[in-house]
C-alpha cells in the first residue's frame, strides 16, 4: 500500500476487503505505532501479518466512518469543527457583553446563565407518550432559539447568537471572513458540498454521507493554512495519517461522489494515506493504486488477484472490475 496516495480495496462482496482493513491493517498499524511510542529499541514483529514497515512517518491510524458525530441533539458542526468557542469570544468581546459582564460561557446552550431554563438549551421539550415514541415540540419560551431573552439582547454585526447558529454554512463562511480561523473550515466545507447545513444543526439529523464527509473536513481543516513547505515538515516529522473508510459512496448521489472525491484527493495532497473500500467505479478509476481482492467470495477469495493503478488493472485478466473500469478509462 503506497504512502501518500489513495488507495482503493476492490472485489466482489465477501472476498475479504473488510477483513484486510478492519482484521489485519488497521491493528498492525495501531500496534506499530503504539511500539513506536512505548520507546522500545527491539524490533516490532506484528501479530496479524509477517512483516509491516512505512509507518515510521505516521501519527495515527483513524476509521472514518458514518456513524454521528455526537450522541445527542447538543452536538452540533459548529462544535464538532471546533469553532464554536472562537464565535462565543466574538460575542463575549461586544461592548454590551462586557457592559453586562458577560463571558463566552453565557453564549452556550449548555450552562446556566444563557441557556433557556425551560427546555435547558435544547430548543425542545420532549414528552413522553404511552405506548408511543417519544415526541419533541418547539419551546414555548424560546421559540427554539435555544438561548433567554437577555442573551438574544446582545448583537455581533446585528445577529445574536441563535441567528448564528441558524445560518446556513455558505452564508456563515461570508459573515466570518475575516476571522480566518472561523472561515477556513467553513469554506471547506461549502467547497465539499455541505453548505446548506446550519451552524446549529443537530447532529442526529445528519445522514451518514454529511457526517462522514463533516469528519474528513475536521481532519482537513486542521492543516488548512499552512504552507506547502510547513506541510511537508510537518509530514517528515511524524504528522502523516493513514484514513481507512469503507464503502463511503453508499447512499450519496453522483454529486455527492465527486464532492467526496475532492476531499480525498486533498487529504492525500496534505501528505497524507488513504485506504478506501469501494464498488464504485467512479472512486475506482480516480484511485492512485488498487488492490483487488478475490477472485471468490468466502473460502475462495482472501487472494490478491490484481494491484497496480487503474491502467494496470485493466490488463489483469482475472480482474472482475476491469470490464467496467473500461468504459471509464478508454
Amino acid at each position: 500500500i503506497p504512502l501518500g496516495r489513495l488507495t482503493v480495496l476492490t472485489g466482489i462482496s465477501g472476498s475479504g476487503k473488510s477483513t484486510f482493513m478492519r482484521g489485519i491493517l488497521k491493528p498492525c498499524v495501531t500496534e506499530a505505532l503504539a511500539f513506536k511510542k512505548a520507546g522500545s529499541k527491539a524490533r516490532f514483529k506484528p501479530s496479524r501479518c509477517r512483516e509491516l514497515s512505512g509507518t515510521d512517518g505516521m501519527e495515527a491510524v483513524y476509521e472514518v466512518d458514518q456513524s454521528p458525530i455526537g450522541k445527542t441533539s447538543r452536538s452540533i458542526p459548529a462544535t464538532y469543527l471546533g469553532i464554536f468557542d472562537e464565535i462565543r469570544a466574538l460575542f463575549a468581546a461586544t461592548p454590551q457583553a462586557r457592559m453586562r459582564g458577560y463571558v463566552s460561557g453565557r453564549f452556550s446552550f449548555n450552562t446556566e446563565g444563557g441557556r433557556c431554563e425551560t427546555c435547558l438549551g435544547q430548543g425542545t421539550i420532549k414528552i413522553e407518550m404511552n405506548f408511543l415514541p417519544s415526541a419533541h415540540i418547539t419551546c414555548t419560551d424560546c421559540h427554539g432559539r435555544r438561548y433567554n431573552n437577555a442573551t438574544l439582547e446582545v448583537p455581533y454585526r446585528g445577529k445574536t447568537i441563535a441567528d448564528v447558529l441558524a445560518m446556513p454554512i455558505e452564508e456563515a463562511a461570508e459573515f466570518f471572513a475575516a476571522q480566518t480561523t472561523i472561515s477556513r473550515p467553513l469554506k471547506l466545507l461549502c467547497e465539499t458540498g455541505l453548505g446548506y447545513l446550519t451552524l446549529g444543526q443537530s447532529s442526529q439529523t445528519l445522514s451518514g454521507g454529511e457526517a462522514q464527509r463533516l469528519k474528513l473536513v475536521s481532519e482537513l481543516a486542521k492543516g488548512v493554512g499552512r504552507s506547502e513547505n510547513a506541510r511537508l515538515r510537518s509530514t517528515k516529522a511524524g504528522k502523516a495519517m493513514l484514513y481507512l473508510l469503507e464503502e463511503p459512496t453508499i447512499g450519496l448521489h453522483t454529486a455527492d461522489v465527486r464532492q467526496l472525491l475532492g476531499v480525498l484527493h486533498r487529504l492525500v495532497d496534505a501528505g497524507h494515506s488513504v485506504v478506501v473500500i469501494e464498488h464504485h467505479t467512479a472512486v475506482v478509476a480516480e484511485a492512485d493504486y488498487v488492490l483487488e481482492i478475490g477472485p471468490e467470495a468466502g473460502a475462495l477469495g482472501g487472494q490478491l488477484v490484481a494491484c497496480g493503478t487503474p491502467e494496470q488493472i485493466l490488463k489483469a485478466k482475472q480482474s472482475r472490475i476491469a470490464p467496467y473500469l473500461k468504459t471509464l478509462l478508454s
